[in-house]
This record gives C-alpha cells, sequence and structure tokens, in this order.
C-alpha cells in the first residue's frame, strides 16, 4: 500500500494536467540540438512543461527531440510509477502517451522562431 501512496504523491508533485496554466500557444521555448545536455521527463499533457516528473521545476527550460542524458530522477520516478522507460504510457494518468510525430508537433508549436 505504501507503493501507490508514494506514487499517487509523486504523480500529485510532478503537476496537474492541463488545467490552469498557461495555453501551449503562450508558452514558449528554446530548442536544444544538444543530445549530451541533460533532460528532464515531463507530461506532454503538462501544459506549461517546467515541472518534471521527479519534480525539478526549471523556469527557462530548452526542449530536446532527443538526449542521451536523461535525470536518473526522472526514470526513477517513472519507474516507481509503474512504467517501464519507453513503454509509451504516460505514468501519471496510465494513458497511452501520443504519437512521436505529435509529440515532435507539440514541441513545434511551442518554441520560439
Amino acid at each position: 500500500m505504501a507503493d501507490t501512496t508514494e506514487a499517487q504523491q509523486t504523480a500529485e508533485e510532478a503537476g496537474s494536467m492541463e488545467l490552469i496554466r498557461v495555453p501551449a500557444w503562450e508558452a514558449k521555448y528554446s530548442l536544444s540540438d544538444n543530445p549530451e545536455e541533460l533532460a528532464h521527463l515531463i507530461c506532454c499533457r503538462d501544459l506549461e512543461w517546467r515541472r518534471a516528473l521527479c519534480g525539478y521545476v526549471e523556469e527557462d527550460p530548452k526542449l530536446l527531440h532527443d538526449s542521451e542524458n536523461i535525470c536518473t530522477m526522472c526514470v526513477e520516478t517513472v519507474e516507481r510509477l509503474g512504467v517501464a522507460l519507453g513503454d509509451r504510457q504516460c505514468p501519471i494518468d496510465q494513458r497511452e502517451c501520443p504519437p512521436d510525430d505529435e509529440v515532435h508537433r507539440m514541441i513545434d508549436e511551442r518554441v520560439t522562431p
């Protein structure tokens, strides 16, 4: 029972989904092409994209299409929530993640031209 409570608490700390956040069309980020930059995992359904699954909050986030270095605490949080990294299942709401082309479209919409 402790694992379920801990997972629920982690999900709550990771941020709410599309509720009272900045609209996607107003949120503009920079895009990093450096695959060696440390990446934090976020839920694509979180409209603001600033709070990582590990709880880290980035004030000036850069979006990455691909990264070789993923935050260990983010990976551990995903696994603690019962999802294996790469399963295409959201660790927050247990729904199927959108296809990669949809996620890339979302990223492109949020990147400052």
